[in-house]
């Protein structure tokens, strides 16, 4: 199956699994395991994305994020160059809908791209950390030029055998939670 392909049949398994009942479960599940990793321990900057219903819940994470201390960043996009830099987040109240549906940072607050940690989210993944996103490119980007220190929270129907592009960025470690 190509990745075009591949991404669409995983989104609506992604959507249907939001239905689920155990969702909240799983995801509190995955934040716990998120919160024992010594790279969560270790940083103090940590970039993630504002989570659709689809994916893992990232508003808890966020929450408990800024109740221990540490500061968070949340992609800022700028779909005309297709560039992507991280923004400060102070708190849940300041985030709403850009032009294509998307949540960011609404103000003016600090931009940058040093951070300790990214939490990478994508759609499907390979056992070696590769990943297939929603098709802009913006994290395989940001993760060749940066390098961070990469995680991803998935459910376990997220893994797939693919081969990944040399454009391809894989993440650290993966953080899998079982569904059934």
């Amino acid at each position: 199956m190509d990745k075009k392909s591949l991404r669409k049949s995983m989104i609506d398994k992604m959507k249907k699994f939001s239905y689920n009942s155990n969702k909240s479960d799983i995801d509190a599940y995955l934040a716990d395991l998120l919160f024992d990793t010594e790279e969560y321990l270790n940083a103090h900057r940590i970039g993630i994305v504002l989570s659709m219903s689809h994916e893992v819940d990232t508003y808890s994470i966020i929450k408990q994020i800024l109740d221990d201390g540490k500061q968070v960043f949340v992609p800022n996009t700028n779909y005309q160059e297709k560039s992507m830099t991280f923004k400060r987040l102070l708190n849940l109240q300041q985030i709403d809908k850009d032009e294509k549906g998307i949540y960011q940072v609404m103000g003016e607050t600090e931009l940058s791209n040093q951070l300790d940690l990214v939490v990478v989210p994508g759609v499907v993944f390979n056992q070696t950390g590769y990943r297939i996103g929603y098709g802009g490119g913006y994290f395989d980007k940001f993760l060749h030029q940066f390098n961070p220190t990469t995680l991803s929270l998935i459910y376990d129907f997220q893994l797939s055998d693919f081969e990944p592009e040399s454009h391809d960025q894989p993440v650290s470690k993966l953080l899998v939670a079982t569904t059934k």
